[in-house]
């Protein structure tokens, strides 16, 4: 740690950390306001981040005869324990139901109801209007160039986007 005492001049890269914040700082604080602004939107609807996460993984039909805890789970980054808690909110609120999986007897893969269906839309179009509030000063080319470095960036940490 610098001295504020010490009169000796700042060099470049120390004069350049005071000036511009770190590329995983300016992420870290888009992402922690990215969740305000989610749950702010979804609050109404009865809904948490995590719980719309959940059911916008759903509602994107890759699993079309449900998905399990544990798929649920890898896909919304959360630990099994945490899903599980999730979707049993959502099940008491009627967003979600489950069945016995056919081959599976402790297997109970988890399906939108028409009610989550209409949350989710109603919950999505809330929050695209956050990304257009947050997105509003980059053009559509600069908005295309930003989702391919995010998207670059996760996949060179092995955050978990499929390859191209």
């Amino acid at each position: 740690m610098r001295d504020v005492a010490d009169p000796a001049p700042l060099d470049a890269t120390v004069l350049r950390d005071l000036v511009e914040p770190r590329v995983s700082y300016v992420i870290a604080r888009l992402e922690r306001a990215v969740r305000q602004g989610i749950n702010e939107r979804v609050r109404p609807y009865g809904l948490t981040t995590l719980q719309y996460t959940t059911l916008s993984v759903l509602g994107r039909g890759l699993g079309r005869d449900g998905l399990s805890n544990a798929q649920l789970a890898r896909r919304s980054f959360m630990t099994p324990q945490a899903m599980g808690e999730v979707i049993e909110a959502l099940e008491t609120a009627g967003f979600v139901k489950r069945n016995r999986h056919p081959n599976h007897r402790r297997v109970f893969p988890a399906t939108m109801t028409a009610k989550g269906r209409r949350v989710l839309s109603a919950c999505d179009d809330a929050v695209c209007e956050m990304e257009e509030e947050m997105m509003r000063d980059l053009n559509p080319s600069e908005r295309a160039a930003l989702l391919e470095s995010l998207k670059s960036c996760v996949r060179s940490l092995q955050g978990g986007l499929p390859q191209r």
